[in-house]
Order: structure tokens, then C-alpha cells, then sequence
């Protein structure tokens, strides 16, 4: 996905996640070992912060004694200014997030992950117990449990349960709030654990996080079903024609590259939600030929579960966007497992669950 990690700031066990990238570990490393041997086992500190008087001379702390510099111990690299009311969440709290279930044998922990600096950090744990599928038996899906934090304030602490394609590496959230058969799941079982910087982390508030890990197999395993039955529902090329028009006038975050790169009159359709009519890829924009392209010739796009089916199509979106989308690879990491680009695959699964006649 990604192959401008933050000063290669990555490290991992098993399977190699990206492109030659980080550092190999031993499968019996911990979160802290793994955190040392990517370069990510500095502390987060507060500090004071002061200015010179306004005849230069002479440094005046008093004016600036609301805020503080959130820096970098071993760099002094300064994420941001926040007031004293932001809270740090030190990336050993991250890895050690993990620890009690791996310790259990319930999950794995296999990538730590730094970006912009080690201004966000990231954990990734392989779920056990019943979390892989193997879907017409060559298209290999593997559950993991995803949690992650800012030191910048850009993105608040979160952990949600994420899907993996192994052949493309491609990553959807399994926090659909969807059953296999399309219907939807309850609230509770929706549950996806996020916290403010203005928030301490406590041990009440990581246990709170780790009950979403009470939930993440069973989100998963919906997630699952509901590929299977993607996987068995056929799409000629009219149908994918269809189905990213869809997807486009669906995801408004998106309107904006249709605005640059297509027509007026498509966009008109779009914004004034009419039926979308265009009948070739140059009707859909760069955006839309991009998501063409990858549906067709993407990895694992000649596999029987994906090739002229509504399970390709979705893969066709989220490898775009997990591979594609973005003016850098940071950034696509970033929205592909929080932000606009995580909308976007949603929208890709709600859109091809309409197609498919499941309830959405």
C-alpha cells in the first residue's frame, strides 16, 4: 500500500505487508521489541513554551502558560502546539494494547507502523478463532483488529476490526454494521472504540477499547459471508459501468474529483441527483477509469471469486484506493483506514449490496 512510510518506520512478522518495506522481526517478538526495532520507542513530552518581549529581549512565558509543545523526546521534532487540555497517548500504550490477548493466544500482533515523522502510529494484531476465510477456495481473507493514535491531533485513538484480501493486501473495515446476509447488525455490535485527545487513556478507557475486540470476530465473520455472496453474483460490463456510477454519485467526498476531472453534464447529473446515464469509462472521469482499471487487472482481479463479479468490483475500489487514490503514500494510508477513503469503500459495499438485492 504504502512505499514512503515514514523513514521505513515499520516493522513486521509473518507475511511481509507492503513492498519491501520495515523490518522482520521474530515471531515471538513483543509490541515493545517490535516498536524498538522500528525506530518508535521514544516518548511523547509536554513542554513549555515561551516568546521574546516585544522589544526582543527577554523571554515571557507567563502569555503562553494555556499551551504546550507536544514533541518528539529523541528528535525534539514538535508535533504541534495544543493546550493543557490535550492528552497524550504514548506509542507504548499502542503496542501494549495487544499484549493481554496475545498473551491468551487470541490475536497476534504483526505490524507496528509509524507515519509523517512517527506523528501517527499504528498497530495491527491478527485475529484468531475463527477470523480467516477462504472464499471458492483461492481468494484468502484474514481478520485483524487495527488501532492507531495522532500525536498531531489529526486523528483521534481508534481501533475497529479490518479485513485483509491476502493477494492484494487490500483492507476494508468489517465495521460495516452488516450481516452476511446484508441486514443490519445491532448497535451495540457496531461498536467501534474512539477517544479525544481531550480524554485521558485509562485503564477504564482501554478496557473500553478492548471490548471492541469482544465484537471484532463476529464483524468479520459477517464481513466474510457477505464477500461470499458478492463473490457469486455476476457482473458484465455494462454492470461494473453501473456500479462505479454509483459508487461516485454515492460518495460525495469524491464530487470534487468529478468536478476537475469529468464532464459538466455527468456532474450536473450527480449534484442533482438524477440517474446516471454514461455508458462509457470516459463518461465517469479519471477518477471513475482509474476504479475501471483496477476492477479489471488489479491483483487477484483474475481470480474466479472476482472476475465479472460484484466481490471484484468492491475490490476494484478498495485496491484504488489502498494503492491508487492520494498525492502520497501517507496520506493514503491514512484515508484508506480512516478517512475519505474508507467512506469510499463503504459506499463501494452498500452500493454493490443494492445490485445484489440484499438489504443496505
Amino acid at each position: 500500500m504504502s512505499h514512503h512510510i515514514e523513514n521505513n518506520q515499520l516493522a513486521w512478522k509473518g507475511a511481509q505487508p507492503w513492498h519491501g518495506l520495515g523490518f522482520e522481526v521474530p515471531a515471538n517478538a513483543t509490541g515493545a521489541e517490535m516498536l524498538k526495532i522500528a525506530g518508535l520507542d521514544w516518548k511523547v513530552q509536554r513542554r513549555a513554551l515561551a516568546m521574546r518581549g516585544k522589544d526582543g529581549s527577554g523571554l515571557l512565558a507567563d502569555p503562553l502558560k494555556e499551551f504546550r509543545a507536544i514533541v518528539r523526546s529523541d528528535t525534539d521534532q514538535v508535533f504541534q502546539v495544543a493546550s493543557n487540555c490535550y492528552q497524550i497517548v504514548q506509542n507504548q500504550e499502542i503496542a501494549d494494547f495487544f499484549k493481554e490477548y496475545c498473551e491468551a493466544g487470541h490475536a497476534q500482533i504483526e505490524t507496528v507502523g509509524g507515519l509523517n515523522g512517527g506523528s501517527r502510529i499504528w498497530a495491527l494484531a491478527k485475529l484468531n478463532g475463527g477470523s480467516d476465510a477462504t472464499l471458492g477456495g483461492v481468494d484468502d481473507l484474514r481478520g485483524y483488529l487495527l488501532i492507531a493514535t495522532s500525536h498531531d491531533g489529526s486523528l483521534t485513538t481508534v481501533a475497529k476490526a479490518t479485513n485483509v484480501r491476502v493477494v492484494c493486501w487490500n483492507t476494508l473495515s468489517a465495521a460495516l454494521g452488516l450481516h452476511g446476509d446484508g441486514s443490519k447488525l445491532g448497535k451495540k455490535q457496531q461498536k467501534e472504540f474512539r477517544l479525544r485527545h481531550s480524554s485521558k487513556w485509562t485503564p477504564e478507557r482501554a478496557a473500553e477499547a478492548k471490548a471492541v475486540m469482544g465484537i471484532a470476530i463476529e464483524q468479520i465473520q459477517a464481513s466474510n459471508e457477505l464477500a461470499d455472496k458478492l463473490a457469486k453474483v455476476e457482473l458484465d460490463e455494462k454492470g461494473r459501468l453501473q456500479f462505479v456510477q454509483q459508487v461516485l454519485k454515492a460518495n460525495g467526498s469524491i464530487v470534487d474529483a468529478v468536478v476537475e476531472q469529468s464532464s459538466k453534464s455527468l456532474l450536473d447529473q450527480v449534484l442533482d441527483n438524477h440517474a446516471v446515464s454514461a455508458t462509457t469509462e470516459e463518461d465517469l472521469g479519471r477518477v471513475g477509469k482509474a476504479i475501471i482499471e483496477s476492477i479489471i487487472s488489479s491483483p487477484g482481479s483474475d481470480l474466479p471469486t472476482a472476475k465479472n463479479t460484484l466481490w471484484g468490483a468492491v475490490n476494484g475500489v478498495t485496491h484504488y484506493v489502498d494503492h491508487v487514490r492520494g498525492r502520497s503514500q501517507d496520506t493514503r494510508l491514512t484515508n484508506a483506514w480512516f478517512g475519505a477513503g474508507d467512506k469510499l469503500k463503504g459506499d463501494a459495499v452498500q452500493v454493490a449490496q443494492q445490485i445484489a438485492g440484499l438489504s443496505a
